[in-house]
């Protein structure tokens, strides 16, 4: 999908098929990786606590990996994210089959997320090994439901999203021509039952009690495990490394506040005590994880203080890219973009810092009285539905 804001804006890094921006942020030298540069091959596994193995799985994308780690059972593994449907990622996993599982099932398949990339191979591996499948009750019914609406035609609900958030008119032709429903071809059939994983809930794996830790904003309800036997935290999509998760509006909400919740699930993930080892699903392992989100947060504060001098005059969605991003965006990487930019604008909208206007055609925002940057993330946390219950509520 092509738009005008694609010959002249410069965006950040965007993974258009795994649902990530990057941060732009550079201040990642403070993170202590343990294994250096040293990442898992197709053939090589690495060990990051006994009998916690971290594997790779490659894309077909410009993010070419996710990491996967699997848990030695006893008589059997358990196995956190999967890769996307499609032939490399069967035949990475046919080959750990062959040269880590031991002759050993995999028992247990437990996905973070609803992206394709974490639980694109769910139903596959379940299929194959007779596993079962654990994912939080959000994320399996919205996979189902995206996995079930793909169309030949563009929905008229995404149509409008984009147009009023200032995409031109005229590429309504390509944007349909595009077609609807790209989910359906990273996810391979998902499982029929599936048991539910809930925030604060213990869950035995690996021969250690961890303790589910739910995130929100890049996916409505991401699972962390945090373990409560020794300092491990499996991050998922919620804290890279490296990158910042994308966090989008989406027409099927088209007045969500995502980046709310997500700073929020930050604001909260500052009660894991300890230095935990941080497992991520990009990247690599590390060490540093109340750095890590102090980072990811402060590079949300910056972009919404910068956003909201750039509106001092009104600007639609696409017209606050340069305040936002850097690098020139193409494609559809563009409507990744457009949906971190409303995200933004929605967030100052809900703290009463944007007004929004209509014209019948496209949605703009004004700024209006004076960003405290130190009281942003409280003053989130007070919006309604938006903080979840404190870690230590668990203890």
């Amino acid at each position: 999908m092509a738009t005008e804001a694609a010959t002249d804006i410069e965006v950040s890094d965007v993974e258009t098929k795994d649902h990530r921006v990057s941060s732009g942020d550079k201040r990642v030298s403070d993170l202590n990786y343990p294994h250096g540069e040293k990442v898992p091959t197709s053939t090589e596994v690495i060990e990051v606590a006994k009998g916690v193995l971290w594997a790779r799985i490659p894309l077909p994308w410009s993010l070419d990996h996710i990491n996967v780690y699997l848990f030695d059972e006893g008589d059997g593994w358990s196995v956190i994210d999967t890769g996307a449907r499609g032939k490399t990622g069967i035949e990475a996993w046919q080959e750990i089959e062959e040269e880590v599982l031991a002759g050993k099932p995999i028992k247990r398949v437990i996905a973070t997320h609803m992206h394709p990339d974490h639980l694109g191979l769910a139903g596959w591996l379940v299929e194959r090994f007779k596993a079962e499948f654990w994912i939080t009750q959000t994320e399996y019914l919205l996979a189902q439901t995206l996995w079930h609406s793909a169309a030949a035609e563009f929905p008229e609900s995404e149509l409008d999203y984009l147009f009023r958030g200032g995409v031109d008119r005229k590429y309504e032709p390509m944007i349909r021509a595009a077609g609807y429903g790209n989910y359906k071809r990273g996810v391979y059939t998902l499982p029929p039952t599936y048991t539910r994983m809930e925030d604060g809930n213990l869950i035995e794996l690996g021969g250690r009690t961890w303790r589910v830790v739910i995130g929100r904003g890049h996916s409505p309800e991401h699972a962390c495990l945090a373990c409560l036997d020794e300092p491990l935290f499996i991050g998922g999509d919620q804290i890279l490394p490296e990158i910042t998760s994308n966090v989008s509006v989406y027409a099927r909400e088209p007045k969500g506040n995502p980046l709310a919740h997500w700073l929020s699930s930050l604001d909260r993930m500052r009660a894991v005590e300890g230095d935990p080892l941080v497992l991520p699903s990009h990247g690599r392992v590390f060490f540093g994880l109340q750095k890590r989100i102090d980072a990811l947060i402060n590079g949300h504060l910056e972009k919404l203080k910068k956003l909201h001098a750039w509106c001092e005059q009104p600007k639609s969605a696409v017209k606050t890219f340069k305040a936002l991003y850097r690098r020139k965006i193409e494609g559809m990487d563009f409507y990744l973009a457009l949906g971190e930019a409303i995200a933004h604008l929605h967030l100052l909208e809900s703290l009463n810092l944007l007004e929004r206007h209509f014209d019948g055609e496209v949605y703009t925002f004004a700024s209006v009285g004076e960003v405290e940057m130190a009281s942003i993330v409280d003053d989130v946390n007070k919006l309604p539905g938006i903080e979840l219950r404190s870690l230590s509520d668990f203890a």
